[in-house]
């Protein structure tokens, strides 16, 4: 099948920042050049390729043990080709690696909570049983922290500076200047997270709103304008004197998937690292982080309806407020595909579940937090990268696999993504391939937000959640708790 409008703009589906741009970004986002539009350099229909010479591994069975996971029942190794658009890519990039290089695929599959422990217990007893693991990010800094990755950094034919991996966040989970794992344009479950901002054209249209792309290309489009716009939705349809789920709000977001867009997107890392690369908690040392907090506290108080949290607001009618994330994310969905608010923060997989929407819906990025912010930042909140054990035989095999699979991935898995994606024509108009080119280009990885998600993350969601501004009190009793943490992991890594 030929390729949607995106198929044009090949480089915007890049998933990760080409080496030019993302060396411009090094050190303190805050710091960075740009006029917050990236896609000038990407928007080409370029076929990339790897630098892996010609190699022969004489029927090599490559061994994949991966994890039961999203991607709407997607599967990143396919038995065959079923007439849709991603699985048939991704069938048919699997089958060009092992042609090219003469080896067969062997997968097995787990629950994703076996991941981890099959890892553990395959290095601990010395078994050469699988060439890659997936797992999930978090649990995959835990393995390191065992000493049980080989780097991949280290791997013969891996090139971390092509664009087909992901300079900005991979260059965060670096300890000591050695990446230990990382992602690239391979791993769908990373892409998916990413998190842009949906819109509905007909109500931007139905209440006058500006033009959003054209705020977006001028710099303009920032928080402020975000609440401002956000506020013209809000509407008691019914007329009873307050705001429930048979009205119209401004916002559809989950605890899980809103707040912290607020400070990664104002290019705010809570732990960065010191001059050695090393990771450190850094939320007390910015006041900024407080600024942010306080801001959105005050304007998410200041008009009823601004924020439907579908995981504290009663939504009967989709399933809430839902104490799981699943159950959370799907009533978020059904509230804004339902045309009962304007905006929606999501992921980017739940681009699939809009495929249907009665109303056009249009993509933008997060807002920056002011207009002299250099750039946009787009938050990506998790994924499952897949490792290196250190029992690793064949490095060599292993690295050039790797390297092959995020090459093609980039060239064919990315764009057939979009195009199963999108499949409202309103959709797939060059806006569309702009904005998603800028929001793939500017993701930023925080690792309190990912690595330290149980510890760091969900405790200041909770703090959002309260709508009260006690950010410098939380952290102050915390802080030396999360740097305890970092800090015990780190040396656990480095050997300590």
């Amino acid at each position: 099948m030929v390729f949607l409008v995106f198929a044009i703009c090949l480089g915007a589906f890049a998933g990760c920042k080409n080496n030019e741009t993302a060396k411009q970004h090094e050190g303190d986002p805050q710091k960075q050049d740009g006029d917050g539009s990236e896609s000038n350099e990407t928007a080409t229909d370029k076929i990339l390729y790897d630098k892996v010479p010609e190699l022969d591994f004489e029927g090599y069975s490559f061994r994949v043990l991966i994890g039961t996971f999203g991607l709407d029942g997607q599967t990143l190794f396919p038995e065959g080709e079923i007439g849709d658009v991603l699985n048939d890519t991704i069938y048919l990039r699997n089958r060009k690696i092992e042609g090219r290089f003469n080896i067969e695929f062997k997968t097995s599959v787990v629950d994703l909570g076996s991941l981890q422990p099959a890892l553990r217990k395959d290095v601990k007893a010395g078994a050469d049983s699988y060439d890659e693991y997936m797992q999930i990010d978090r649990y995959a800094y835990t393995s390191a922290a065992e000493q049980l990755l080989y780097p991949v950094s280290d791997l013969p034919y891996v090139d971390l500076n092509q664009p087909y991996w992901c300079y900005l966040p991979n260059k965060q989970l670096t300890v000591a200047n050695k990446l230990y794992f990382g992602f690239s344009d391979e791993m769908l479950t990373f892409f998916e997270a990413t998190l842009p901002l949906y819109f509905n054209k007909k109500q931007a249209q139905d209440l006058g709103i500006e033009d959003l792309y054209g705020l977006v290309r001028s710099g303009d489009w920032v928080y402020d304008k975000f609440f401002e716009t956000a506020k013209l939705a809000v509407r008691d349809a019914d007329g009873d004197g307050q705001i429930t789920e048979k009205d119209h709000w401004g916002i559809a977001g989950d605890g899980d998937t809103t707040y912290y867009c607020f400070w990664n997107c104002a290019g705010l890392y809570s732990v960065e690292k010191d001059k050695n690369d090393i990771p450190y908690f850094a939320i007390p040392e910015n006041p900024k982080f407080f600024e942010i907090g306080e801001k959105v506290i005050d304007m998410l108080n200041s008009r009823s309806g601004l924020l439907m949290n579908s995981h504290k607001t009663k939504l009967p009618s989709y399933g809430g407020p839902a104490t799981r994330s699943a159950e959370s994310q799907n009533a978020k969905v059904s509230f804004f595909k339902n045309g009962h608010c304007l905006f929606m923060i999501g992921t980017i997989s739940e681009m699939v579940k809009l495929r249907d929407m009665p109303d056009d819906f249009g993509v933008l990025p997060f807002p920056k937090y002011t207009v002299d912010q250099g750039q946009y930042y787009t938050r990506v909140y998790g994924g499952f990268p897949f490792v290196v054990p250190t029992t690793v035989q064949n490095p060599e095999i292993v690295g050039a696999i790797m390297e092959a699979m995020a090459c093609e991935s980039r060239n064919t898995v990315i764009p057939a993504y979009f195009e199963s994606s999108l499949q409202n024509k309103y959709s797939r108009d060059t806006d569309t391939a702009e904005m998603l080119d800028l929001i793939i280009n500017t993701r930023l990885y925080d690792l309190g937000d990912t690595i330290w998600y149980d510890q760091i993350r969900l405790s200041y969601t909770e703090v959002f959640e309260s709508g009260q501004n006690t950010f410098a009190s939380f952290t102050e009793k915390n802080q030396a708790k999360y740097q305890q943490i970092i800090e015990k992991a780190v040396n656990a890594i480095l050997g300590g």
